[in-house]
């Protein structure tokens, strides 16, 4: 796991539900002591074990804790990789990319590590589909991570459907519009 990815939801569940949530789920995870910087690559398991943690020291479901963290996590990412976002993007071209870019940052740190699957298919209509597919089974940001995308690109964004797919893939449809189309499709 990338550790902008672990010290970013350190700074995730300080923020939202208090310092004290992350030094229960270090401690509960088995991990006290332990330091995580952006720059480093880290065990899978130890983010598993934090969000696990993190679920019992807090009471919300794995699932309620990674959507909110994955839309959380969106404006830190794009501040720090700025310089990779081509200055004519969009929501949707943003995340058709998306892939590319992720695998991009991750090789800068790491050659071999490997990025989940995050395949993307524009429908026509600000429809686009969106499938992850990872042993990581962290499918549950990805609904948070599209709102935040969407905010970034001040871009409306509805998701219309997700259907959970085996071993912790899923596939995902959304609807995404600029601000200015929202507000003329309300007139």
């Amino acid at each position: 796991m990338h550790g902008a990815i672990v010290s970013s939801f350190k700074r995730y569940l300080d923020s939202s539900l208090g310092e004290e949530i992350w030094q229960h789920a270090v401690e509960d995870a088995g991990l006290k002591g332990k330091t995580y910087m952006p720059v480093s690559i880290y065990p899978d398991e130890e983010m598993e074990a934090l969000l696990t943690a993190a679920e019992r020291s807090s009471g919300l479901r794995r699932d309620n804790l990674l959507e909110d963290f994955g839309e959380w996590v969106i404006a830190p990412m794009m501040h720090l990789y700025r310089a990779m976002i081509p200055q004519d993007s969009d929501a949707i071209s943003f995340l058709v990319n998306l892939q590319q870019t992720h695998e991009r940052i991750l090789r800068l740190k790491d050659p071999e590590a490997r990025a989940p699957g995050i395949t993307v298919k524009c429908c026509g209509g600000g429809l686009v589909e969106i499938h992850y597919a990872s042993s990581r089974n962290m499918a549950a940001m990805i609904p948070g991570a599209v709102r935040g995308i969407a905010a970034w690109f001040h871009e409306e964004v509805t998701l219309l459907a997700s259907e959970p797919g085996p071993e912790g893939n899923a596939t995902f449809v959304f609807r995404l519009s600029s601000g200015e189309l929202a507000a003329k499709q309300v007139v």
